[in-house]
């Protein structure tokens, strides 16, 4: 509201989806966008009654996700690169 010249748009995503879900979602936003040049990787969760999900989540999620945008991005096969931000919490540690 405050630029009308940006857009943003929303994509449902599950982080503990296998990578090859993970590049069906990227092919749609590539198409429409062209060209992304930052991934924020901030999914997480602290749950210790589920230490599987949060696993799947926390670190998984993160590694297939970088993972799949590889393939857009990767230089050596004529990717434009992009800067992969990864953010997580110290909640973990306590």
């Amino acid at each position: 509201a405050i630029n009308p010249k940006v857009t943003v748009t929303f994509y449902p995503y599950d982080v503990t989806v296998p990578v090859k879900e993970t590049v069906k979602l990227l092919t749609t936003i590539f198409d429409k966008l062209k060209t992304v040049d930052l991934l924020i990787n901030g999914a997480g969760i602290l749950d210790d009654h589920q230490i599987e999900r949060t696993i799947a989540i926390n670190f998984t999620g993160l590694v297939n996700t970088t993972t799949a945008i590889m393939e857009f991005w990767d230089k050596r096969k004529g990717g434009p690169g992009g800067v992969i931000a990864n953010i997580c919490s110290v909640t973990g540690f306590n």
